[in-house]
């Protein structure tokens, strides 16, 4: 991700402390991974994210939101979402037939 924001036309976290971008930065791959989510393993929480890089909790929020926004991240979608996201998206066992959004699990009843 550092490397994505380093290719644009403005680099970002040329002005800013290095230290909320770095937790921002955190703090976005792990909302669409459920990094806070204490049902998933690994899980942690944004204050010891906070904690660990000397930021605020807001500072560190509003990165995270400019960051995915600027990507337009999201929870189980591009590529920045881990392996075990991406294995247990619900939207993978779903596609279009005649422009009907169809599980594959419905065809799988039938055997």
């Amino acid at each position: 991700m550092v490397e994505k924001l380093g290719r644009k036309r403005t680099v970002p976290f040329m002005s800013g402390k290095l230290e909320i971008w770095a937790a921002g930065i955190i703090h976005a791959i792990g909302t669409v991974n459920f990094l806070f989510d204490n049902s998933f393993e690994p899980c942690v929480s944004v204050h010891d994210i906070c904690d660990y890089f000397g930021t605020t909790q807001s500072s560190t929020s509003q990165k995270s939101k400019l960051i995915r926004d600027m990507f337009k991240m999201s929870h189980f979608g591009g590529e920045f979402a881990t392996q075990v996201s991406q294995q247990h998206n619900p939207f993978n066992k779903l596609f279009s037939v005649n422009g009907f959004v169809v599980s594959a699990n419905f065809f799988e009843e039938d055997k």
